[in-house]
């Protein structure tokens, strides 16, 4: 797998400091979102460069040593590359490994999308809206992770997504009925493509590529050159994405540490 574009690696990097504060520390960022602690992606370590192997275990070391002492349960490090498991033996505590692909859209591919007539879809613009991603989100995650952790996360979000620092997120109904929702940010000609759900009894009907080329239209409309998503490796979406023209471009490795 070839290096990962630098604009792409640019656009993760912006399109998380509209929901953390960020730390630059020259071999690391550190993201930190005080408003939602237990929130894994706005709080974390970014490890963009290639690191000799004692340094990169240093710094690791670092991060969960820092992670303590603001009295945090996990430590959270992306890195966009893979890494020896013989690294992480070196760890006593070993951590949780998830590899997530970036796929990038082919744009000769956004005329043979189709999109369903019956579907409307809006930008959010107030609490309400947010209040209907919550309700997508509940169809998805309440059995996992629980009705209070999406009821804060979605309102977290919700700030974001009602005021102008740029993450726009959208909803997909049919009549009075939410059918999903998907987020958008863009950043100097690249567009990412973020929380992206369709309501289970709604899928495989084809809202989700009404949705997706709805979003692609509107990034291709503000002239990106390049639109992508991030999906786990071991998810089944990612086949899907495949379908409708997203080509992988490159790997960033997660390593979740619990403390």
């Amino acid at each position: 797998m070839k290096e990962l574009n630098q604009d792409i690696i640019k656009c993760e990097l912006e399109y998380t400091k509209c929901f953390s504060e960020s730390e630059d520390n020259k071999d690391i960022i550190r993201f930190r979102d005080n408003q939602l602690k237990d929130m894994y992606y706005h709080n974390f370590t970014f490890i963009g460069k290639e690191m000799a192997e004692s340094k990169l275990i240093s710094t690791i070391d670092n991060e969960i040593s820092y992670s303590i002492l603001e009295v945090r349960d996990y430590c959270n490090i992306l890195l966009n590359s893979s890494i020896d498991p013989s690294i992480l033996s070196k760890f006593d505590n070993k951590p949780d490994i998830s590899i997530n692909g970036f796929y990038s859209f082919d744009i000769e591919n956004f005329s043979v999308l189709k999109s369903l007539s019956n579907c409307d879809i809006r930008k959010v613009v107030n609490q309400e809206m947010v209040d209907d991603i919550l309700y997508s989100d509940l169809q998805h995650d309440e059995f996992t992770i629980g009705k209070d952790f999406c009821t804060r996360r979605a309102y977290r979000r919700g700030k974001v997504y009602t005021s102008n620092t740029g993450v726009n997120a959208y909803v997909c109904y049919e009549g009075p009925d939410v059918i999903g929702n998907c987020d958008l940010f863009i950043y100097d000609g690249v567009a990412k493509i973020e929380d992206f759900s369709v309501i289970p009894k709604y899928q495989r009907k084809g809202y989700g590529t009404s949705i997706l080329k709805y979003l692609i239209d509107i990034a291709l409309n503000e002239n990106c050159h390049t639109v992508y998503l991030v999906t786990d490796e071991d998810d089944t979406p990612k086949e899907m994405y495949k379908k409708l023209g997203f080509n992988k471009v490159g790997e960033r490795t997660d390593l979740m540490f619990r403390l």
